[in-house]
């Protein structure tokens, strides 16, 4: 009976990987069709002006074609320039790009034209940040606390990122070997700050309920203050890193048009989990005769100084002074979802 209860068994499980096996979808590329016209630019605010205009590519490739007798032009506040220098597919004009400056691009490339428009948002207005580790909780957690002096009467809208960057030695277990590593990337962080993360004016959905890789927001409910914040880090240790490890922290603000605005807010739909599920997302394109994205940006970007101090207390008005009663009230809130 036993020996039929195995041989009944196999058959089933036999049954199961081949119904999987029929089910398979082989994915066939077409790596023959036709290329796309490409231009992609982000005229940013204090920084040199240069546009990337290119074939598009497989995205099995890791080189793009460029695009063979091409007259481009590029307009900024009515006054045309030329393409000072060409490298690859980066076209650069001489120019430094300003707050408010209106932008248009027009290139010609056998016969067909491509167009887009775009301005320059005015750069942020932010305090130096505070940065504090704060390890009296269940875990140590960073906290960067900041003014954003917003400009009253100026639609703005921010994208809020953490860049951290790992460098040095780590061991691997598996492999029994040591490797070194130095990279960076947009870690998570906290934000409780409803005035930034509420429906009203917010396009990011947080993990969890709290937690943002981006943050997108507009200033509806900030325009024309000075309005404090916190953002919060949980520093998670890692016993495979070497000491001494590096761990450096970048806050960046950004100030964005509309379209680099909605352009963000699909990249981040398109790249989020639900993806693997559904059909691709469309990716908003404000390019007439090309695909792509042409959209200025005003980005303020500040390493941050973690100091270790004690948390506020009435003998501590120096330092109650830059930590505000909300950030407080935050660190226990945050604390009291982690336990």
């Amino acid at each position: 009976m036993r020996y039929l209860n195995r041989i009944t068994f196999s058959f089933s499980l036999l049954a199961f990987a081949l119904l999987f096996t029929a089910c398979e979808r082989v994915i066939e590329f077409d790596t023959d069709s036709e290329s796309q016209l490409v231009l992609n630019a982000i005229p940013s605010s204090q920084r040199q002006l240069f546009v990337n205009f290119a074939y598009s590519r497989f995205f099995l490739s890791d080189t793009y074609l460029p695009v063979s007798d091409v007259d481009m032009a590029v307009s900024v506040n009515g006054t045309e320039y030329r393409p000072d220098s060409i490298v690859g597919s980066n076209y650069f004009f001489n120019y430094i790009l300003q707050d408010d400056d209106s932008v248009s691009v027009l290139i010609r490339t056998g016969d067909r034209t491509v167009t887009a428009h775009t301005h320059v948002p005015r750069m942020p207005r932010v305090s130096t940040p505070l940065a504090f580790i704060d390890s009296s909780g269940v875990f140590d957690l960073l906290t960067i606390n900041f003014n954003i002096d917003d400009y009253p009467d100026y639609p703005e809208q921010y994208c809020f990122t953490i860049t951290q960057r790992d460098s040095g030695l780590r061991y691997r277990p598996y492999y029994e070997k040591y490797d070194t590593i130095d990279t960076s990337y947009n870690t998570m962080f906290c934000c409780l700050d409803k005035q930034l993360t509420s429906p009203e004016v917010s396009s990011t959905e947080a993990l969890g309920g709290y937690f943002y890789s981006q943050l997108l927001a507009s200033d509806k409910a900030i325009d024309g203050t000075n309005h404090n914040t916190t953002l919060l880090i949980i520093l998670l240790k890692d016993t495979n890193e070497v000491e001494p490890f590096i761990h450096q922290y970048t806050l960046n603000i950004e100030s964005v048009t509309t379209d680099r605005y909605q352009y963000l807010k699909d990249i981040a739909g398109a790249t989020s989990m639900t993806q693997y599920f559904t059909e691709p997302a469309p990716v908003h394109c404000n390019v007439n005769g090309a695909l792509g994205i042409f959209a200025g940006n005003a980005r303020y970007s500040v390493p941050l100084t973690i100091v270790t101090l004690p948390l506020p207390t009435p003998k501590h008005e120096g330092v109650e002074n830059l930590v505000r009663l909300e950030n407080l009230e935050t660190l226990k809130r945050l604390s009291r979802h982690s336990k």
